[in-house]
């Protein structure tokens, strides 16, 4: 590293249940690995810890980690700046030798056993707030649902031998959202929205060439849709009925008919939105760590082509890693709702 990157040391810590253990396993942390994914799918962390001696403790399986991850500026008398990067259970211990090393593996803390058991249930002439309300309150979490999509009318919608993760995954899907479980909420939000769902606007990350280790950037013309076609049924006139979003032309068709021609748009539509935002991806290796992005924060970058710059992109995935050789991040990104490229 030069230049300014001399004067930062990576920093962190590591709670146990409630318990600090910095201190302890400092000295023998090998690797830190934290994927944080946008959806309902876990945010996954990894733990390499040396123990050549035999006195590294295990932690009990269903333990619960807080991690923060930073920066110390060095030659200063500030502390560090961390950030919290939430809570994990431990569901996967291995000890290997020699050299013996601890590896604990642990899960987003807040999808439980039964966010994930199946059920089956139906709701008739609700909204969307309502529905969704009713699966945060049964698995004890708060719920934040953007006004927009809370008052989307719910005709009919059957939860059959289906999971509330499952479920929640589908309504996203359905109405091109984020849906997701974090620090013990329900959220549900439009992708890209650039805002936390009570319309607080989530800052946008600057990223300049000279920050990047790696980079790939993707676009593809060949199989690119101009627009998505939906069928729907329309009982009365005893006939199937189309929406078309964008251009016709050159478009995707849904495999399900939908009940209502309102069904079918809005299905017809997120998919639209999907497709767009998936016709250019930028994967980016930043050598200083900035555990501050997260999925759906949107980064603009300046120093790439004109194309890659001309480009919000909305972070997908994101991968922090820590080691002897410092903090470093990796993003998995999609082109943005603002993008004109």
């Amino acid at each position: 590293m030069t230049g300014h990157y001399q004067h930062r040391q990576a920093a962190w810590k590591l709670i146990i249940n409630g318990n600090d253990i910095g201190a302890v396993i400092s000295h023998r942390l090998i690797s830190l690995e934290l994927t944080e994914k946008r959806g309902t799918d876990a945010d996954e962390l990894s733990i390499s810890l040396a123990d050549n001696d035999g006195q590294l403790a295990l932690p009990a399986a269903g333990a619960v980690i807080e991690l923060h991850l930073g920066w110390r500026d060095l030659g200063t008398s500030a502390g560090a700046t961390l950030i919290d990067k939430g809570r994990f259970k431990v569901d996967q211990l291995t000890h290997t030798g020699t050299p013996d090393v601890l590896t604990i593996r642990a899960r987003s803390a807040d999808l439980t056993r039964a966010f994930r058991t199946r059920r089956t249930q139906s709701w008739s002439s609700s909204t969307l707030g309502a529905v969704l309300a009713e699966v945060a309150g049964r698995n004890g979490l708060q719920l934040r649902c953007s006004a927009e999509k809370s008052a989307v009318a719910i005709a009919h919608l059957a939860q059959s031998n289906e999971s509330d993760a499952a479920l929640i995954a589908r309504l996203g899907r359905l109405h091109d959202a984020v849906s997701t479980v974090k620090a013990g909420t329900l959220v549900f939000m439009a992708c890209g929205a650039g805002q936390t769902p009570n319309g607080q606007p989530l800052e946008l990350s600057s990223i300049t060439r000279l920050n990047g280790d790696r980079h790939t950037w993707e676009a593809a013309e060949r199989g690119s849709y101009s627009g998505v076609v939906a069928e729907w049924q329309d009982r009365a006139a005893g006939q199937r009925k189309k929406v078309v979003v964008g251009d016709e032309e050159n478009a995707k068709k849904l495999a399900r008919t939908y009940a209502s021609e309102a069904n079918a748009r809005r299905a017809a539509d997120a998919e639209y939105k999907r497709l767009k935002r998936g016709a250019a991806k930028f994967s980016l290796t930043l050598c200083s760590g900035r555990p501050d992005i997260f999925p759906e924060k949107t980064v603009k970058v300046v120093g790439f082509k004109p194309e890659i710059d001309a480009t919000d992109w909305l972070v997908d995935e994101a991968w922090h890693s820590l080691s002897s050789n410092g903090l470093t991040t990796t993003l998995q990104m999609e082109r943005g709702g603002n993008s004109d490229k």
